[in-house]
Parts: structure tokens; sequence; C-alpha cells
């Protein structure tokens, strides 16, 4: 009679690993951008500006005119109102699945950098966020 309980519980536990891989396995889809030129780092990063797009997603801007979409592993509740952001580089150069993104007020919160992509104008960058705010709405 024990083991009833207790069978019930690893299958629900299994489940609900399932459910949440598959809604992993969805955002990734979802933040895949084949239109981009995806690059593993950026070399010579000195931010000089920032926008968030969602939670997963934010837009940097190095040296003038160049802007990069940073995909996080996992999200920051607080990047859409956020004050400043940290970005964590080592030589001045930002690695994908090396380096962070947090917030000024919640520095100890990290996401990992999972993918950057490579912003070659104004429009593109438009689009981009369009098109991430179109997922956001569609949830």
């Amino acid at each position: 009679m024990r083991t009833l309980p207790i069978l019930l519980l690893i299958l629900s536990i299994a489940l609900s690993g399932c459910a949440s891989s598959e809604a992993s396995k969805e955002r990734a889809a979802m933040y895949t951008f084949t239109e981009l030129e995806q690059v593993n780092s950026i070399g010579n990063f000195r931010m000089d500006g920032w926008e968030s797009v969602d939670k997963y997603s934010v837009i940097v801007n190095s040296r003038p005119r160049q802007s990069y979409l940073l995909i996080l592993s996992g999200g920051l509740n607080d990047l859409k109102f956020a004050q400043g952001l940290l970005v964590t580089s080592t030589l001045g150069k930002v690695e994908v699945g090396f380096d962070t993104v947090s917030t000024v007020q919640d520095p100890m919160m990290k996401a990992q950098i999972k993918r950057i992509y490579k912003l070659e104008n104004k429009q593109q960058k438009n689009d981009i966020k369009a098109k991430i705010e179109a997922f956001a709405d569609s949830k």
C-alpha cells in the first residue's frame, strides 16, 4: 500500500520534468534567429548603452552604431525596470557560455549569455525587438 503514493510522486516528478524541458526547448527555438549573424564573442567590448527586450534578451550597444542581441540562459525578472546593466567580460571580451548579465539592483542574480547575435542596423534591431515582443504577447 505504501508504494502507490511513492510511485505517484515519482510519476508526477517525471512528468513535470518533461513539461519543463519541453518549455525550455520551445523557448530555445523562439530565441533562435537564423536571419542574424551569430557570433561567439564580442571583442573590445565597451558598453555604450543598452535596452531590455524581455527577461531573456537584451540589446547592448558597443561603439557607435554597433549593437548586439544577447540571449540569456535564464530570465532576469527585473531587467525591464533595471536602472543599470552589468555584463561580465575578460580583458574586454564577452563570450558565449562564459560571461553573464545582471542588473545593478540585483548583481548576484546572474544569467549566462547563451547566444550573441550581431545587429547590422537600426531596422534589424527594431524587427528583432518586434519579433521577441510578439513571442511574449502570444504566451
